[in-house]
C-alpha cells in the first residue's frame, strides 16, 4: 500500500456504493466498515484490501455482481470496436507488437480508479488513438518469449477488455500457440468471470480465485498448477494481477509478461513510467 492507495480504495467504495445503494445511510455504513478494516490492515497488498471492499459492498447490498450492467455495456462497446482492432492488426507489420498494443489499450476499460477517467460512451472515440500511444517496455524480449513458448496461460482482467483479449488469443492460436485462459471464479469488480468467458469462447477457461488479482493463497488448484508449470508462459493483464503477482514474481522469472495501462501513480512508479502509460514488461 502506498499513501495514494488509501484514498483511491475509499473513492472506489463511494463509486460502487452509488451503484448499489439508494440511501446516504447505506453508503456511509459501507464506507465506514471499510475504514474500520483498513485501519486494522495497514500496508497490505492493495488488490487484497480492495477485495475486502468488494465483499463488504456485495454483502450489504445483497447484489452478487454490482457491476453487472456496466460489464454488459462494456462488452457491447468492445464488440463494436473490434473491427478497428482487426484493421489495426492487419495493417501493422509487426504482428506481435500489434497484439500487445491491442491487449494493453483494452486495459483502459476500468471504472472507479482515482485519476483515471473512463466512460463506455466515449471510449470509442479515443480507442484508435490509444492503439498508437507510446508502449513502454522490453518488446524485443516479449517477442522472443512468445516465439519460444508454445503454451500460454493468459490471465484476464476486465469485462469489455476481454473481447479484445479473445481476439489476441485467436491470433496467438493461429501462430501455433496452445492457450488456457484464467479468469475470476466469481464476480469481483468489473472483472470477467470464468462462467461468463465460457459462454464467449471454446478456448479452455479455468477459474483463478475469488479475489482481485491472482494471489497464491486464494488460487484455485487447476490455475495454480498452470501458473507453476515451467512449460507455460504467463501473460498477466491489468493492475490487480500486477499488484498480487509481483509479490511472488521471482518464482515465474523468465516466463512472465505483464500487459497493462498504468492507471494509478503507485503502479506507474513501480514500473518506472508516467501514470497512464501502456506497459508491457517481462520478468
Amino acid at each position: 500500500m502506498a499513501s495514494n492507495c488509501y484514498p483511491c480504495i475509499l473513492e472506489r467504495a463511494k463509486f460502487e456504493s452509488d451503484l448499489v445503494f439508494s440511501s446516504e445511510g447505506e453508503k456511509k455504513a459501507a464506507v465506514e466498515e471499510l475504514l474500520d478494516f483498513m485501519a486494522c490492515h495497514k500496508g497490505g497488498v492493495p488488490a487484497l484490501v480492495g477485495t475486502e471492499r468488494e465483499l463488504i459492498i456485495k454483502r450489504r447490498s445483497g447484489k452478487s455482481d454490482p457491476y453487472q450492467r456496466l460489464k454488459e455495456e462494456s462488452d457491447r462497446v468492445a464488440k463494436d470496436l473490434l473491427p478497428a482492432a482487426g484493421k489495426f492488426y492487419e495493417e501493422t507489420d509487426n504482428k506481435i507488437e500489434a497484439l500487445i498494443r491491442i491487449a494493453a489499450a483494452a486495459n483502459s476499460m476500468e471504472f472507479g480508479v482515482k485519476g483515471h477517467d473512463f466512460d463506455n460512451s466515449t471510449f470509442g472515440r479515443v480507442f484508435a488513438d490509444t492503439l498508437h500511444e507510446k508502449l513502454a517496455g522490453d518488446l524485443a524480449e516479449v517477442e522472443k518469449r512468445l516465439c519460444s513458448f508454445r503454451n500460454i496461460f493468459y490471465l484476464t482482467d476486465n469485462s469489455g477488455e476481454v473481447v479484445f483479449d479473445l481476439f489476441v488469443i485467436e491470433k496467438l492460436k493461429e501462430m501455433g500457440k496452445a492457450v488456457v485462459i484464467g479468469s475470476k471464479a466469481k464476480p469481483i469488480l468489473n472483472d470477467v468471470t470464468a462462467k461468463e468467458l465460457r459462454a464467449m469462447t471454446d478456448v479452455e477457461v479455468v477459474p483463478t480465485g475469488e479475489v482481485v488479482g491472482t494471489a497464491l493463497e486464494h488460487l484455485d488448484s487447476e490455475a495454480s498448477l498452470l501458473l507453476h508449470n515451467p512449460d507455460y508462459l504467463v501473460l498477466s493483464k491489468g493492475m490487480g494481477n500486477f499488484e498480487t503477482i509481483s509479490e511472488f514474481q521471482e518464482r515465474l522469472k523468465g516466463r512472465l509478461i505483464y500487459i497493462l495501462r498504468a492507471k494509478c501513480e503507485p503502479v506507474a512508479m513501480e514500473m518506472g513510467v508516467p501514470r497512464g502509460t501502456l506497459v508491457v514488461k517481462s520478468i
